[in-house]
C-alpha cells in the first residue's frame, strides 16, 4: 500500500503536540519535504519481512484451538496447541505450556486481553524454538492477567482459578502457568516476570519459579512491558525441573544475542541443572525489610523463617541484613514503570531506539489493534499510561530520571551486601493467595495491597531470584524467595534445590 504523504493540517497538528510552535510559512515547505523525506519509508517497505519459526527447520504445527469451560475447570488455559520438537534432545518427551504472552507462530496470542483476540503471530519467540530445538512439545497458551499489568489472577477471559481451592486465585501475571505445572497437566511451563509475575503464582499454587539474571534467557517474540524488566521464566513442579529448563533457554546465540538487546555481549553458557545440594558453605543474609510489611500475614512471615531456619544446618549460617531502599523498591519501580510504559506504548509495544530485531507483524497488529479497541485494556494498563503521561508532560520525566537513578542506588546497595553474603532471603510475598471474590471489581482489586513489594526490586535491578515452597498456611501455599548476585543463577537454583531436599 502506498505511504500517504501528510496534509498541512496535520502536520500543524502533529507540530502542536510536538511542542514545535509551527510558522504558517514553514508548514508549506515541510509538508514538501515530508513528502520527498517518505520516499525513503517506501524503500523499506519494498523489503519482504524474515519470518522466524521453528528453528533450523520449518515445524509442522497446528493453529490450536480456545479451550472451552467444560475442559478448563480452573480457567488456566486459553487455547491448545501441538507443535512438535526434535525426536532428540534434553527435553524430549516433555508437554511444555507457554504463557499466552510468547509468540508461538501460528497459534492465537491475545496476552490475556479482549484488545488483542484474533492476533496470530507468524514467528516463533525465541524461548520457543529453543524448547522446539531440545525436544519439547508445546501443548498450549496459558492464561494470565489481563496485559501482564496485575498480580492477581485476572484475565479478560476471567479468574484463573488456585490449583488447589476454588475460593482462592492463582494470582499472576503467570497464573495460568503456574496451575497447569501444579495440577500436573504439564511438565513445566514458561511464564514472564516483569514485577513478580512468575515468582508470585508460583508462590501461591505450591510450584518453583525463576526470575533469570536479566538478559540470561533471550526475551525476543515475547510482549513486555517495558525493556528494562522484561524477563521470561522456567516454572515447574520442582527445582530440577526448572534448572533443566533454564539450561535450554539460556544463553547466547545466532537467535538470541543479535536479536535481543537485553542480553549482554557474553551471557553464561551452564548446566544449571547440575545441581550442588551440598550448601554447607553457603552464606545467606535474611533481609529485614523483605519482611517488614505492614500488610503481612505473621503466619506467613512464620513459615518463611521456619524454612530459613532448617536450611540454616546445612549452609554455613544465617545473619540479618538490611538495605533500608528496599522498603521503597515498589514505589521506584511504580514511577519508572509508568513513563516507561508510557514510551513502550508509544513504539507499538516495542519502543525505538534499541539495535535488536523486531517483530514488524506485532507492531502492525498492536498498533491497530490499541487505536480501535484501547478501551477494552484493563484499568491498570490506563492508569499507568494516564499517570506515566501526566508525569512525564507536567514534571519533563524529571521524576522518571530520578527513580532510574535510583535503580542504581538499589544496586549498588544488594550487590554491596553480596560481599559479605551470598544470597539473600525473604518471603516472595507476605501473603497467601488471593481470595476469590466475583464481586469485586477491577477498581477494587487495584486498591487492595501491594503484593510485589519484594519481588518487583529485582526486576529493576536484574538480579536472579527464585521462589521456593515453603509450607502451607490454613492449607494455602507459602514461597521463599532466594536472590543472587548478577548471573549467580546457579548458586540461587542451588539453595531452593537443598531447602526442599530438606523439608
Amino acid at each position: 500500500m502506498p505511504i500517504r504523504p501528510p496534509t498541512e493540517t496535520e502536520l500543524r497538528e502533529f507540530g502542536k503536540r510536538l511542542h514545535l510552535d509551527l510558522r504558517e510559512d514553514e508548514l508549506a515547505e515541510l509538508v514538501e519535504l515530508a513528502a520527498d523525506q517518505l520516499e525513503d519509508y517506501e524503500t523499506v517497505a519494498s523489503y519482504t519481512p524474515t519470518v522466524r519459526a521453528g528453528g533450523d527447520e520449518v515445524r509442522p504445527r497446528n493453529a490450536g484451538r480456545r479451550v472451552p469451560s467444560g475442559e478448563n475447570p480452573r480457567n488456566a488455559w486459553v487455547s491448545r496447541c501441538t507443535v512438535e520438537g526434535r525426536a532428540e534432545g534434553p527435553l524430549a518427551g516433555w508437554e511444555v505450556a507457554v504463557k499466552d504472552n510468547v509468540s508461538v507462530a501460528g497459534v492465537e496470542m491475545t496476552c490475556g486481553s479482549r484488545v488483542l483476540e484474533g492476533y496470530v503471530p507468524d514467528t516463533d519467540a525465541t524461548i520457543v524454538t529453543r524448547l522446539l530445538e531440545a525436544g519439547a512439545t508445546v501443548v498450549g497458551k496459558t492464561n494470565m492477567d489481563d496485559m501482564a499489568m496485575t498480580t492477581t489472577g485476572h484475565s479478560a477471559f476471567g479468574p484463573v482459578i488456585h490449583p488447589g481451592s476454588d475460593d482462592h486465585l492463582a494470582g499472576g501475571s503467570s497464573g495460568g502457568s503456574a496451575v497447569v505445572v501444579a495440577t500436573g497437566e504439564v511438565d513445566a511451563a514458561i511464564g514472564t516476570d516483569q514485577g513478580g509475575s512468575v515468582r508470585l503464582p508460583a508462590a501461591h499454587c505450591g510450584i518453583v519459579g525463576h526470575k533469570p539474571t536479566h538478559g540470561l534467557i533471550p526475551y525476543t517474540g515475547c510482549v513486555g512491558l517495558e525493556h528494562t524488566i522484561d524477563h521470561p521464566g522456567p516454572m515447574g513442579p520442582d527445582v530440577e525441573t526448572v534448572a533443566r529448563l533454564l539450561t535450554v533457554l539460556s544463553g547466547d546465540g545466532p537467535e538470541g544475542t543479535a536479536a535481543d538487546d537485553r542480553q549482554p555481549r557474553s551471557v553464561p553458557d551452564e548446566r544449571y541443572h547440575d545441581l550442588e545440594e551440598d550448601v554447607s558453605e553457603l552464606r545467606i543474609g535474611v533481609l529485614d525489610e523483605g519482611f517488614d510489611r505492614p500488610d503481612a500475614d505473621p503466619a506467613v512471615l512464620d513459615r518463611v523463617r521456619e524454612a530459613i531456619d532448617l536450611l540454616e544446618s546445612a549452609c554455613a549460617g544465617t545473619e540479618a541484613v538490611s538495605v533500608p531502599m528496599h522498603a521503597d523498591a515498589r514505589a521506584i519501580h511504580s514511577v519508572c514503570a509508568s513513563e516507561g510504559l508510557v514510551a513502550a506504548m508509544a513504539g507499538e509495544g516495542l519502543g525505538h531506539g534499541r539495535r535488536k530485531w523486531y517483530d514488524t507483524t506485532w507492531v502492525d497488529a498492536f498498533g491497530k489493534f490499541r487505536r480501535t479497541a484501547g478501551g477494552e485494556f484493563p484499568a491498570a494498563l490506563k492508569r499507568s499510561l494516564l499517570v506515566g503521561a501526566y508525569a512525564a508532560e507536567e514534571y519533563r520525566a524529571r521524576h522518571y530520571a530520578r527513580g532510574m537513578n535510583l535503580v542504581l542506588d538499589l544496586t549498588e546497595s544488594y550487590d554491596a551486601l553480596f560481599e559479605e553474603v551470598d544470597l539473600l532471603a525473604m518471603p516472595t510475598t507476605t501473603r497467601t493467595a488471593p481470595e476469590r471474590d466475583p464481586q469485586q471489581g477491577e477498581f477494587d482489586r487495584l486498591r487492595q495491597g501491594r503484593e510485589a513489594a519484594n519481588t518487583a526490586a529485582f526486576n529493576r535491578t536484574g538480579h536472579p531470584a527464585v521462589s521456593v515452597p515453603a509450607g502451607r498456611v490454613d492449607g494455602l501455599p507459602v514461597g521463599l524467595m532466594f536472590v543472587g548476585s548478577e548471573f549467580d543463577d546457579g548458586r540461587v537454583l542451588d539453595a531452593a534445590f537443598a531447602l526442599e531436599g530438606l523439608r
